[in-house]
C-alpha cells in the first residue's frame, strides 16, 4: 500500500457513489455486503497510509452497514486483526457472542478469520490493519477483546488514541522507513500494554448485564414504575452497577428507558393498536400528554396525532 492514496466519491456520479466506496473498501479492508443506512447523498472519502507494519485506513461518511459472513470468509480469507479509532464517529460491531456500541472516541478490535456486523459513520474513523503474528504471540487469547469497547480509565488508551491520531494526520514526518518502524513498534506495545490491563471479567460481566437490562425494560415498558431502582433489585445489583454497564455504551438508564417507551408508542400508533396519542402515552408510561409529544416530535421530526390510522 502506497502512503497517501487518497478516494473520494465527489469523483463519482451520485448514483454510482455507494457502489464505488463499497469497492474501494473491499479492497483496501475486507470483503463484505454493505448498504447505506441514510437516504441523504452518499459522500465519502478515503485516505491510506503505512506506518511501519501498520496500515492505517481514514474514512469519511455517513453511516453505513458492514457484514462479513461465512462465504466472504471462504471467497476471501484474510488472516488479520482491525484496530477502530471512531476519533469523530459511531456505529456499533458485532462479532462471536458480543456486541458493542460505537462513539466518539472508541477504540476496538475485530478479526478477519471471523464473521461480523459492523456499522459505522461519521467525519473521521481509523481502521488499522495489524498482521495478526504481532499481536497472537503475545497475547494468545485475543479474540477475547474483540467486539469491545476499550475502557479509557486503564493505563495505555488514551495515549494509543493519541498515537493514532498523530499518525493518520501527519503521515510526512514518518516517512523515514526507521522512524515509522519504531513508531508502529510503540503503537503496538501501547495496544498490547491497554488489552493487558482491560478487567476482561468486569466487562463481560457489565455487556452482559447491559444486555440483560435491555430485554427486561422492553418487556416492562407497560409499568409507571420502571426505574433504575426496579432494575437494580430485579437483577440483584446496586444502581450504580446498572448506571456503570450503560455508562461502558455512552448510554443511560433513563434515557434508554425514554427511548424505548417512545419507539413502542410510535409502533403503536402506527400499526393502529390505540385510538388515540393519549392511550399510547398512557399505555407506556407517559402521564404528561404535552410532553409526551414534544419528545415525540423531537424523536421522530412529526407529531404523534399525524401517525394516527383514520379509519
Amino acid at each position: 500500500m502506497n502512503p497517501n492514496t487518497q478516494y473520494s466519491t465527489l469523483a463519482v456520479p451520485a448514483t454510482r457513489r455507494f457502489d464505488y466506496w463499497k469497492e474501494v473498501v473491499c479492497r483496501h479492508c475486507l470483503a463484505a455486503d454493505s448498504k447505506p443506512l441514510s437516504q441523504s447523498r452518499f459522500d465519502g472519502s478515503l485516505t491510506l497510509n503505512t506506518v511501519g507494519a501498520l496500515d492505517i485506513c481514514t474514512l469519511s461518511s455517513p453511516l453505513h452497514y458492514w457484514e462479513r459472513s461465512e462465504q466472504h470468509l471462504r471467497s476471501g480469507p484474510a488472516e488479520d486483526l482491525w484496530l477502530g479509532f471512531a476519533r469523530k464517529g459511531h456505529g456499533q460491531i458485532e462479532q462471536g457472542s458480543r456486541k458493542a456500541n460505537l462513539a466518539t472516541g472508541n477504540l476496538f478490535l475485530y478479526d478477519a478469520t471471523q464473521a461480523f456486523r459492523f456499522s459505522l459513520g461519521g467525519t473521521e474513523n481509523h481502521l488499522i490493519r495489524i498482521p495478526r503474528a504481532l499481536l497472537t504471540e503475545r497475547l494468545p487469547r485475543i479474540a477475547e477483546y474483540t467486539a469491545m469497547v476499550l475502557d479509557d480509565r486503564r493505563p495505555g488508551v488514551v495515549p494509543l488514541r493519541e498515537m493514532l491520531h498523530q499518525a493518520a494526520s501527519t503521515p510526512a514526518s514518518l516517512q523515514d522507513e526507521r522512524i515509522s518502524n519504531r513508531y508502529s513498534s510503540a503503537v503496538l506495545d501501547l495496544l498490547v500494554i491497554s488489552l493487558e490491563l482491560q478487567d476482561l471479567k468486569t466487562s463481560h460481566q457489565e455487556m452482559d448485564l447491559y444486555g440483560r437490562i435491555m430485554q427486561y425494560i422492553q418487556r416492562h415498558l407497560t409499568e409507571p414504575d420502571l426505574s433504575i431502582e426496579a432494575i437494580a433489585k430485579a437483577h440483584n445489583v446496586s444502581t450504580r452497577t446498572v448506571t456503570r454497564a450503560f455508562a461502558r455504551y455512552q448510554k443511560t438508564p433513563v434515557a434508554e428507558i425514554w427511548k424505548e417507551r417512545l419507539n413502542a408508542s410510535r409502533e403503536a400508533i402506527e400499526r393502529g393498536q390505540v385510538r388515540s396519542v393519549s392511550e399510547a402515552a398512557l399505555d407506556f408510561g407517559f402521564s404528561d400528554f404535552s410532553h409526551f409529544s414534544h419528545a415525540f416530535r423531537k424523536a421522530f421530526g412529526v407529531a404523534p396525532n399525524t401517525l394516527l390510522r383514520r379509519d
